[in-house]
């Protein structure tokens, strides 16, 4: 049997030295040491925890496919180059714009199906295995909708847009397994996307141009057929060249002719504002409507204001930050709230359109009025004037909107230049995923979380004894001795003693010097005289009580005092195996009257100081014999003929012996096996001996290891060094 204890036996002595009323903790539990005391315990758990995540995380790396990611970008302006071509009715809006919502526009439309789709004719990727694999020799059929919605999906999960910063530049981010098929998308989308806006744009405009053209050939035959009437009047009544009327009534109707021409060109105006309008092309709807309203102008702002404090939150604290929903629902608002005041422009521009109708109605009515009131006083000079005021009304309207068709053609061909590539996607030179570091380093931090989740499980369910200040709090009794962990012949009586008495090394034995530790603490543990019958227990078996029981007898005498080491133990008796004697006669015959305490007690030869009294013969009923007026009277002899007398017994748990004696003795000592004892078990024990009258003198813990965290961090590792094996010098 190995028994081991603390490197501190002499620290041990040094904490007994005070009655045991006064032998108290010096050390208190501080958070730092406990902390470290219980890494260093658990360490091999978190090691192999963190190993292990490691290892995932080097297994997700080594097996994860590598995915390559190309970059490019592109700027877009805030104005474009057709705006310096428009006329006042038609300025470009583009500076008015609010540019956190023209970019988000952007953004979705190059993330579009419709450019993804445009993207994978071009670069054929329904014949690309790399882009989606497919079945062997039959590439994906477009003309098949689930084929091409199963495509367009795969190309939009690996394609990102973004905006950079609080720029006006898009990124294009083109993830594959082929480098070279990332940068062929990247740059391939930014062409489509280039030649799509291109497209939109020149649509939008060549519409409003072709309504302008068609209006443009009713008045140039309007205008031949003015003049082709003036011709004929002036041949009618003799007038060649320009005849000046000074008549009043001419001069009315000349001013109303005037008046009917400019409600004309403004009707045509209006009219050719509110065709722009009610064009499908956002760019032309905002070219129409113009900055002139204050309030749309302010709800531009405002929704400019509330997508730009959208856009740096999410970016900042990402889409789960709740103030995002709030600015979410104010942002819906603004659209809704701008809507409606374009949904009210357009009301005003079909409103003004039908007044400038009226308008024109109602001068051509009064035109006629007077064109009869002029025809009653001389109708052929009259009519020659109103030829010669239509044909001059006709031209100058044929000249204003033959300009607005040229500018029209214009715009259709600038309006593209909006959008500049900043950056091609080049071939990418390192994988984007898995990211080897990142993997790793979640592996190690989720492998040390794991590994410190199970340590503290583990600690919470070991209810065992584990730390000398452990013991001492949860017991609230005084560790009168830590027995270290030894080989077994360091056990054997008569090696202990040769040991502990040889000069040189040998007396510096850390069982020896634990034991002396342990008798100085029992000497001093009573004021006056030191208790004189001890007794040693323990919780169960094989927790080293006899051993301790032999070794501390022959420590006591060893000092010279004469002592007596009784084996109480009439169960399970091994002193007699220690010690190599008889067990013929011993204290079972003593208490049943077949022998004398003198006869049955045999001398050491090794020590003579040293007396013991073996067990005797295994009686049927030991406790009675123990807690009988004989074993009383036994003891009280032993007082009288010794100095110290010491009683080893059963386990208090497995039998009531030891409760029986221990109120006939002055002293007990609880026999602890270092880190096997559960807290509740000693509890118990130590509140069974109080019950029975018994005075504890303190706690031996046995089989320790010097080296362990635990003792190191109560008596600290300097002591395992002084106090351990010497040579002789």
């Amino acid at each position: 049997m190995a028994i081991r204890a603390n490197e501190g036996s002499d620290a041990a002595a040094t904490r007994s030295d005070l009655p045991v009323e006064l032998a108290i903790p010096v050390h208190e539990e501080e958070p730092f040491r406990v902390l470290l005391q219980f890494l260093k315990k658990r360490a091999w758990i978190l090691a192999c925890a963190v190993l292990v995540g490691a290892l995932i995380g080097i297994l997700v790396n080594r097996f994860s496919v590598r995915l390559y990611t190309a970059r490019a970008s592109i700027a877009l302006q805030s104005g474009d180059a057709s705006s310096q071509f428009r006329v006042e009715q038609s300025q470009s809006i583009g500076a008015d714009v609010d540019t956190a919502e023209r970019i988000d526009t952007e953004i979705e439309i190059i993330h579009s199906r419709a450019l993804a789709f445009e993207t994978i004719r071009s670069l054929h990727l329904d014949g690309n295995p790399e882009f989606y694999p497919f079945p062997v020799g039959h590439p994906w059929d477009l003309s098949r909708p689930e084929i091409r919605a199963k495509l367009i999906a795969n190309f939009l999960g690996t394609v990102k847009v973004t905006r950079l910063g609080h720029t006006d530049i898009i990124e294009i981010y083109s993830t594959s397994e082929s480098p070279e098929l990332a940068r062929m998308i990247a740059n391939s989308l930014i062409d489509r996307y280039i030649e799509h806006s291109f497209h939109e744009n020149y649509a939008a405009t060549a519409k409003i141009s072709s309504w302008l053209d068609d209006q443009l050939g009713g008045l140039k035959a309007k205008l031949e057929k003015s003049q082709q009437h003036i011709l004929d009047l002036q041949k009618s009544i003799g007038i060649y060249g320009i005849d000046q009327s000074h008549s009043v009534v001419a001069a009315n109707l000349e001013e109303l002719n005037k008046q009917y021409a400019d409600a004309q060109v403004d009707r045509l105006l209006k009219e050719s504002r509110l065709e722009q309008i009610k064009s499908s092309s956002p760019d032309v709807i905002d070219a129409a409507l113009g900055s002139s309203d204050p309030a749309l102008v302010a709800d531009k702002q405002r929704l400019a204001q509330l997508n730009d404090q959208y856009s740096a939150l999410a970016e900042t604290y990402g889409l789960a930050y709740p103030r995002l929903k709030t600015l979410r629902v104010q942002v819906e608002q603004a659209q809704k709230e701008l809507e409606r005041e374009e949904r009210a422009q357009r009301a005003r521009s079909q409103k003004e359109f039908e007044a400038a109708r009226a308008n024109e109605a109602k001068l051509l009515s009064a035109l006629k009025q007077q064109e009869e009131e002029v025809f009653g006083k001389g109708e052929k000079a009259v009519e020659y004037e109103l030829a010669r005021s239509e044909y001059e009304t006709n031209r100058l309207l044929y000249d204003g909107l033959q300009q607005r068709l040229e500018e029209a053609s214009i715009m259709a061909g600038l309006h593209s230049t909006l959008i500049h590539t900043l950056d091609t996607a080049d071939v990418p030179s390192f994988p984007s995923s898995p990211r080897t570091r990142f993997n790793l380093a979640i592996g190690v931090g989720l492998g040390f979380a794991f590994g410190l989740g199970l340590a503290l499980l583990l600690e919470a369910m070991d209810t065992n004894l584990k730390t000398m200040s452990d013991i001492e709090s949860s017991l609230q009794a005084p560790l009168i001795a830590a027995i270290p962990e030894v080989d077994a012949d360091h056990l054997v009586p008569a090696q202990f003693k040769q040991h502990a008495m040889a000069p040189g090394g040998s007396s510096w034995s850390r069982i020896a010097e634990a034991l002396r530790g342990m008798r100085t603490s029992i000497l001093l543990s009573s004021p006056g005289a030191p208790p004189k019958v001890i007794m040693l227990v323990s919780t169960r078996p094989q927790e080293g009580k006899t051993s301790i029981s032999a070794l501390t007898a022959i420590t006591f005498g060893l000092n010279g005092s004469r002592v007596l080491l009784i084996d109480g133990d009439l169960r399970r008796p091994a002193i007699h195996l220690r010690f190599r004697i008889g067990k013929g006669l011993g204290l079972s015959s003593v208490l049943s009257g077949k022998a004398a305490l003198k006869d049955a007690i045999v001398e050491w030869p090794d020590l003579p100081s040293l007396h013991i009294l073996p067990s005797g013969p295994v009686p049927p009923l030991p406790s009675e014999l123990l807690g009988s007026k004989q074993m009383e009277d036994l003891l009280r002899q032993a007082r009288d003929e010794y100095d110290f007398v010491v009683l080893d017994t059963a386990p208090v748990l497995a039998v009531t012996d030891a409760s029986v004696l221990g109120r006939l003795v002055d002293g007990v000592i609880l026999v602890l096996r270092y880190g096997a004892v559960q807290r509740q078990v000693a509890r118990r024990v130590i509140d069974m001996l109080d019950r029975s009258g018994a005075h504890l003198l303190g706690v031996a813990v046995n089989v320790v290891n010097y080296s362990s965290p635990d003792y190191s961090e109560y008596y600290g590792r300097k002591y395992y060094d002084y106090y351990g094996e010497r040579n002789a010098e």
